[in-house]
C-alpha cells in the first residue's frame, strides 16, 4: 500500500467516523460506490455565532462570510462543487411548530439557500433571539448550528491596567495571567450601563503588542485550557476574555532587578472588534496592561 492510499484510507475512516454523528440518511443506505455520491457532510460552525440586526452575517475582521459545508463521497474524498443548500429553522420548533403563523416571526434571520449568506432581520424585536442553520446535500442533512441575533456593537472597552502580577516558580514554568477582558456594548439607544445594552455572542481579538514580534515561544494569548488563542467569544453580558501564558526562560525582561532580586517587565495586549465591511468597533486599539515578575535567575 502506498502512502496516498493510506492516507485516503485513514480519510475514509474519519469520514465514516463523522458521517456517524453528522449524516442521518446515509446510515441506512448501502455505502454508495460513486465517487460524485455524497456519503457524509461536514458543517461545524458558521463564520460567526451571531448576526447584527439588519446585516449580513461576517467573520472576525468584518468581512461577510457565508455558511459553508463541505460534503464527501465515501472514500473519504471531498466532493468539490458539491450540490449543496442551506437552511434555516426556528431555534426550538417544539416551542413553534412551523404551521403556526407566529413561526415565521419567532426565526430572526434568513439564510440564501444557494450561495448561503445570512441576513438578519431589522427589526430590534428580534435582537437575540436565536435560530439554527443546515447544509443538505441530496437527502443528507447536517446537524444544526446556532446564531444569535444582537444589536449593532458601538463599542469595545478594555479592562486597563491589571494590577496583578505573575510569580515564576522555576525558569521554565508557563503560569497563567488573569483574565484579560474587553466588553462589548449596544450604546446608540440606551446608557452604557442598561442591562440590555450589552452585545453577547460577538468575536474579539486580543493580540500582544508588547512584547513586539508576535514570538510566541515566549508569550501567548491562551483560552482556560490553555490552548493558544487570539479570539474569544462575549458571554451573556457582552465580556470576551484571554489570558496570557509566559515562558520565563524565553522571556526578554529588559529592565534591572530590584534590591528584592526580581525583575519586572510589562506585556501589552491590544483587544478590538469589528462591524461589517471591516470597520473597526469604536474602542478598538485600546489596551491592557499586564505587570509580570520573576526572581533573577
Amino acid at each position: 500500500m502506498t502512502a496516498r492510499d493510506a492516507g485516503r484510507m485513514q480519510r475514509r475512516r474519519l469520514t465514516l467516523a463523522a458521517g456517524a454523528a453528522l449524516v442521518i440518511a446515509a446510515a441506512c443506505n448501502d455505502v454508495p460506490s460513486d465517487p460524485r455520491t455524497p456519503f457524509s457532510i461536514e458543517f461545524a460552525h458558521a463564520p460567526s455565532p451571531s448576526v447584527v440586526l439588519g446585516d449580513t452575517l461576517f467573520d472576525s475582521l468584518g468581512v461577510a462570510a457565508p455558511l459553508r459545508a463541505r460534503v464527501f463521497n465515501s472514500n473519504g474524498d471531498e466532493i468539490v462543487g458539491a450540490n449543496v443548500t442551506y437552511h434555516v429553522v426556528a431555534y426550538d420548533t417544539n416551542k413553534v411548530p412551523r404551521s403556526n403563523p407566529a413561526y415565521r416571526d419567532s426565526v430572526p434571520l434568513t439564510v440564501d439557500s444557494i450561495s448561503g449568506f445570512v441576513f438578519g432581520k431589522a427589526n430590534p424585536v428580534f435582537a437575540g433571539k436565536h435560530a439554527r442553520v443546515y447544509a443538505q446535500a441530496g437527502k443528507l442533512q447536517s446537524d444544526t448550528v446556532g446564531i444569535v441575533a444582537v444589536r449593532r456593537a458601538d463599542t469595545v472597552i478594555a479592562a486597563g491596567t491589571i494590577t496583578d502580577t505573575l510569580s515564576f516558580l522555576n525558569p521554565d514554568s508557563l503560569p497563567l495571567s488573569p483574565a484579560l477582558t474587553a466588553t462589548v456594548r449596544h450604546t446608540s439607544d440606551g446608557a452604557v450601563a442598561a442591562a440590555d445594552s450589552a452585545v453577547p455572542s460577538y468575536l474579539v481579538w486580543f493580540r500582544i503588542v508588547q512584547p513586539a514580534g508576535g514570538d510566541t515561544s515566549f508569550v501567548v494569548t491562551a483560552n482556560g485550557n490553555r490552548k493558544p488563542s487570539q479570539i474569544d467569544t462575549t458571554d451573556a453580558t457582552g465580556t470576551a476574555s484571554r489570558q496570557v501564558r509566559i515562558r520565563r526562560a524565553s522571556f526578554p525582561f529588559t529592565k534591572a532587578a530590584d534590591s528584592t532580586g526580581f525583575i519586572s517587565d510589562t506585556v501589552i495586549v491590544e483587544v478590538a472588534a469589528y462591524r461589517a465591511y471591516g470597520a473597526a468597533v469604536p474602542g478598538s486599539g485600546s489596551r491592557i496592561l499586564l505587570v509580570i515578575k520573576s526572581r533573577k535567575p
